[in-house]
């Protein structure tokens, strides 16, 4: 992309949100999203690019010709609405539970581990006693690869933001007024 395409401030704040020092489970720190990845000449572009947003629990959109990115969780509110500030005389969506096919109670992930010469390795299952009894008993296990994350710490958090995220499942679909025109997406309300 050209780099008019790419909005220094929202690529800086990714990379802020990336340095961010946070606890790595043995006693010292480390940086809260890196990532590793030796790209095939094949690989198409966007699959790396998902890759590497799996390492920093980001996304990305494309806004008017502009690449926005997200890392991590949801930013600060751009926008606040209350139940007046929706139109109610246009349709509105709620989809509050998925089937089970699409619910996820645990997960497994895999990594390239360095001190096994970069073969995969499983980091530490995450179970939720109390998520399997909401779903009458059953373990319905994700499995997660992250090529791009040679840290085990780092995949440990991953996995857990990534189940603790298919766990809310209330999606809103609610038309607003006029001026939530600025809102785009990524953007948190």
């Amino acid at each position: 992309f050209p780099v008019a395409d790419l909005p220094l401030a929202t690529w800086f704040a990714g990379m802020n949100e990336c340095d961010l020092v946070v606890n790595n489970g043995a006693g010292g720190t480390e940086a809260q999203y890196r990532a590793g990845f030796e790209v095939a000449v094949d690989e198409e572009p966007a699959d790396v690019i998902a890759e590497l947003l799996k390492a920093c629990s980001g996304q990305m959109a494309e806004v008017g010709g502009l690449w926005k990115l997200r890392v991590g969780g949801p930013g600060a509110p751009v926008y606040a609405i209350t139940d007046g500030d929706i139109v109610t005389s246009s349709g509105q969506d709620m989809d509050p539970f998925p089937g089970f096919t699409a619910s996820y109670n645990a997960i497994h992930a895999s990594y390239p581990e360095p001190a096994q010469l970069w073969e995969q390795k499983e980091a530490p299952p995450l179970y939720n006693a109390t998520w399997e009894a909401e779903d009458q008993g059953q373990r319905l296990v994700a499995n997660l690869g992250l090529p791009a994350v040679p840290y085990g710490a780092q995949v440990r958090r991953l996995a857990a933001a990534f189940i603790a995220e298919e766990r809310r499942f209330r999606r809103h679909g609610l038309p607003l007024p006029p001026d939530a025109v600025i809102l785009e997406p990524l953007d948190a309300i």
